[in-house]
């Protein structure tokens, strides 16, 4: 493992770590306050194979916590404060000691039942409490064995089913995505990073680590919102985030035709499919996009199109970063190499991700959608992603999301919800009627609801589940 935040206090001291909006950190003061941090936990009892939850909004003392943590050799789960963990997701990650911000405290207090209040140890008493599981003293890590690889975090999935399982980053992983997208976009100490994802984000985890991995500077100023991002932007001097297309799409309803600052250098969008004329008009409107494609099991990207790529072919996610392999087997898209789970992979290291796509002349990757995603009505095949973008190119549509419906007779019908432009109105006959020139009888949305946003989960990803009840409702 190598600690990013002394490597840069060693190379460059001076260099500005982490800014806040009143608080600045060179890489020399982070490493002095990293080490304060680490040195309290130890002295909880932390160390390799304790498992520490963090709960808290991203700020100054987050970023901290999480370096403080992989600096101890303990097992990070950070948990997005938008998420409240039930009783069993708590319980299948069982950690040793627990970090909650103020705002967060009563939400948890009832999980904490078998824990003791040791916030008196805590840097900041103030901004986070400390809990300890009552069960640590019985934690033998000196039992452990001395080989094994112990992750540097544990991610809680975020699909749209609810909290299922949790995915193992390890150091190793963090540190080879850090250097291969480093490479990839030619990153540089003089870079301006903004955190816009949450630390329960695999992207928002891997950026933090990447920002200091690379000498950046990182800007922390709490929860995301689309207002902080365009003065960030506008008055910060950003070079560098990273987006999901829902937030790409609020950033431009915001700041409309205005004209993009030259000290803007890279969008990254990923998370979630980028639809085309989402992407073709941040590119008109000089957004410097880079698509990735990647996923919590790979330790974020696993392609990434740089923003001349995109220029040049606008859609594709590009090729693998350093390191990775990409393959198509039936359709299906297969990921090797250092960043990928071990605990996913077949006998040969292969990862199925459940995606489908295929790879052009020049090995770049295009992703069509996921094999789940495919809505199979009267035993014939719909992309619901082409459905999708043939209703938002509709005069007056601004945004649509497709899905599958039960159905007795068909298995499944398609299903449409439908947001219009502001001041606009319109029927869904007329909608169909327009349709109808474009798409098979098949393909047609059975089902069309209107809203005013399409529901986001949040990591700020498509709310299927939302959308479908929705729909049926």
């Amino acid at each position: 493992m190598i600690d990013p935040v002394r490597s840069m206090a060693l190379k460059n001291p001076h260099g500005l770590a982490l800014e806040g909006p009143e608080t600045q950190w060179t890489y020399a003061e982070l490493d002095g306050v990293v080490e304060e941090r680490a040195s309290r936990l130890s002295t909880l009892g932390a160390g390799p194979g304790v498992k520490v939850l963090l709960a808290s909004e991203l700020n100054i003392e987050a970023v901290e916590v999480v370096h403080s943590v992989f600096r101890t050799r303990s097992t990070l789960v950070p948990v997005n404060p938008r998420l409240l963990l039930g009783n069993e997701a708590f319980d299948q990650v069982n950690p040793e000691i627990v970090l909650v911000s103020k705002t967060l405290r009563k939400k948890y207090s009832p999980l904490l039942k078998n824990y003791n209040d040791r916030s008196d140890l805590a840097v900041d008493s103030d901004l986070l409490s400390v809990w300890v599981s009552k069960n640590l003293d019985e934690f033998k890590p000196d039992q452990l064995d001395g080989s094994a690889n112990l992750p540097a975090a544990l991610i809680f999935t975020s699909g749209t089913e609810g909290i299922s399982k949790t995915i193992q980053i390890s150091h190793e992983a963090l540190e080879h995505s850090a250097y291969a997208i480093g490479s990839r976009l030619s990153l540089a100490a003089t870079d301006r990073w903004y955190a816009s994802l949450s630390l329960g984000h695999v992207g928002g985890l891997a950026l933090v680590h990447r920002a200091a991995w690379n000498g950046a500077t990182l800007l922390v100023d709490g929860e995301f919102s689309t207002e902080r991002l365009v003065g960030m932007i506008e008055d910060r001097e950003i070079t560098h985030t990273s987006l999901v297309p829902t937030m790409l799409h609020d950033l431009i309803g915001t700041r409309g035709t205005k004209q993009v600052p030259s000290s803007l250098k890279v969008l990254i969008v990923g998370g979630a499919p980028t639809n085309e004329s989402l992407l073709n008009e941040a590119l008109s409107l000089g957004y410097p996009i880079v698509l990735t494609y990647g996923m919590t099991e790979t330790c974020s990207q696993v392609t990434t199109a740089t923003v001349e790529l995109v220029k040049q072919k606008p859609g594709t996610a590009g090729a693998p970063i350093h390191g990775l392999e990409v393959k198509i087997d039936d359709e299906e898209i297969f990921v090797r190499g250092p960043t990928v789970a071990s605990d996913v992979t077949d006998e040969e290291g292969w990862f199925a991700t459940g995606d489908l796509g295929g790879i052009d002349e020049s090995g770049h990757l295009w992703v069509r959608g996921r094999q789940r995603d495919i809505i199979i009505t009267g035993g014939v095949n719909v992309d619901p992603l082409r459905v999708a973008n043939e209703i938002r190119e509709v005069a007056g549509v601004s945004d649509a999301v497709v899905v599958g419906l039960e159905n007795e007779r068909w298995g499944e019908t398609v299903g449409a919800l439908v947001v219009l432009e502001s001041c606009e109105s319109m029927s869904e006959s007329a909608i169909l009627e327009i349709l109808s020139v474009k798409l098979s009888k098949s393909e047609l949305p059975r089902t069309i609801s209107f809203a005013e946003r399409i529901p986001t989960s949040p990591n700020g990803k498509i709310d299927f589940a939302t959308v479908q009840s929705l729909l049926r409702s």
